[in-house]
């Protein structure tokens, strides 16, 4: 699959479990999902690593090689979005409200992602689908403005996978050129199985 660029790209969150996508006050939007659009100027990047093992290992017996077999999968995927809401950014990496500020939770809520990129060759989309992991917030470098030219800071999350209760897996990926492809729906709907339609593209989470 030849690829380019980013289409869009959502995060949502789950019960400790993973089991279950929170919605509502709980969660991120009304169904869940928050999609990473024009309210948070966008995503500008999201690199992607671990989906298969980092090296393969060999087992050699007799001056010959036996077997070989690939180290454990990591995916993570760190993502760079342009201007994500103060409290959607707590929520995803486990601020919580102290006075009037924001510190550190005890524990990381459990999270997940999703990552929709365009082919080159067609008018298809590849899905990246990570329905269970932890994100981490990225470090911030505050450079000064200049006379010529203001620098702006985008906000960054490290997302981690861990392995999802309902797919039995890390991740999965969906690509609309598969003769089974039906629609985004059903895809939210295998990851995520209590997804309900009705997606919010926003940068802040419902209240």
């Amino acid at each position: 699959m030849l690829l380019h660029g980013i289409t869009t790209a959502w995060v949502f969150l789950k019960s400790s479990d993973g089991k279950n996508l929170l919605t509502k006050e709980q969660g991120l939007s009304d169904n869940g999902l928050l999609e990473l659009g024009h309210d948070v100027l966008g995503v500008a990047s999201a690199e992607i690593k671990g989906l298969d093992g980092s090296k393969l290992e060999k087992i050699s017996g007799n001056n010959t090689v036996q077997y070989s077999y690939a180290d454990p999968l990591n995916p993570t995927v760190a993502l760079t979005i342009n201007s994500l809401k103060m409290a959607t950014y707590a929520k995803l990496i486990g601020l919580e409200k102290q006075g009037t500020g924001w510190q550190m939770a005890d524990n990381k809520p459990v999270g997940g992602c999703v990552v929709k990129a365009p082919h080159m060759t067609d008018n298809g989309f590849t899905y990246f689908c990570f329905p269970s992991g932890n994100f981490l917030g990225g470090d911030k470098k505050l450079d000064s403005d200049t006379d010529s030219k203001k620098t702006p800071v985008t906000d960054s999350l490290s997302f981690a996978a861990i392995d999802d209760p309902n797919i039995n897996d890390l991740y999965r990926i969906y690509d609309t050129s598969d003769s089974d492809w039906k629609d985004e729906d059903t895809m939210f709907k295998e990851i995520l199985p209590d997804y309900a339609k009705t997606a919010t593209t926003g940068g802040s989470p419902a209240a």
